[in-house]
């Protein structure tokens, strides 16, 4: 598999990632001309997001005036990593450096493993259990509300079931001494996977638990038939976890 088609699959990781939100009957996800979004009905709350951006095609002017659509809609954007650079200056008003210099330290990393790059788990010194009910279910998403959205339900504990019931996401969740202290989650789309929403309560953090989690995360991606698992390491401390047990970094 070549560099080019690894970051393609972190690009469509990250916009299943996105599409999955909008996968509850509170959220409405809908499919524009030129890009896709999440967000919530009226009178609801939850995410919003611009995401599956299709506007290489386009000419200048009319990538320009879809850029700017998108922009007034105040939300997060996932723009490909692949994207031209061409809109790349439309979008952000400067030349892409094409891996010319380090991102900071809270810079976000774009990573993966392939099923052959897999390393081996034994997974006997933790107790980790996946999400098979929707009480689990419940539990795995307050612990992830409260390490990534300050307690804010962005996964609703009821309606996101549905991840797991028909979407085949696998949500894990490490105990320590019976208490929850780490989750993760693999996203599987058509055999391509991306690890997710990796993170260790306040109070039990550096004990390696995350790296325990995703360890078993990504056992059983590969042991199911992921021919790939990809992630965005949030910063550089994560991408150096992500190392440890077999990524690789990749750049555009």
């Amino acid at each position: 598999m070549t560099d080019r088609e690894i970051i393609q699959h972190i690009d469509e990781g990250a916009d299943y990632y996105v599409s999955l939100f909008g996968e509850a009957e509170y959220m409405e996800k809908m499919d524009k001309e030129y890009y896709s979004y999440v967000k919530p009905k009226a009178g609801e709350q939850g995410i919003t997001f611009i995401y599956n951006v299709r506007i290489e095609s386009l000419a200048p002017e009319q990538k320009k005036a879809v850029i700017e659509e998108m922009k007034s809609m105040n939300a997060p954007i996932w723009l490909s990593l692949l994207v031209s650079d061409e809109t790349a200056v439309l979008y952000s008003g400067k030349e892409p450096a094409h891996g010319q210099s380090e991102p900071s330290e809270e810079g976000e990393r774009y990573m993966a493993m392939l099923a052959e790059e897999k390393r081996e788990y034994n997974g006997k010194n933790h107790e980790i259990i996946k999400v098979k009910t929707a009480s689990d279910f419940a539990l795995w998403a307050r612990i992830t509300n409260d390490i990534f959205f300050d307690g804010y339900p962005e996964i609703h504990p009821i309606h996101h079931y549905i991840w797991c019931e028909e979407k085949g996401v696998k949500c894990c969740i490490l105990y320590h001494d019976s208490v929850p202290a780490s989750v993760a989650a693999i996203m599987d789309h058509q055999g391509a996977a991306s690890l997710e929403f990796v993170g260790t309560v306040s109070g039990m953090r550096q004990k390696g638990f995350a790296r325990a989690v995703c360890e078993r995360a990504v056992s059983e991606a590969f042991s199911d038939g992921a021919s790939i698992i990809t992630i965005r390491a949030v910063n550089a401390a994560a991408a150096r976890l992500y190392q440890s047990i077999g990524f690789k970094e990749y750049s555009v």
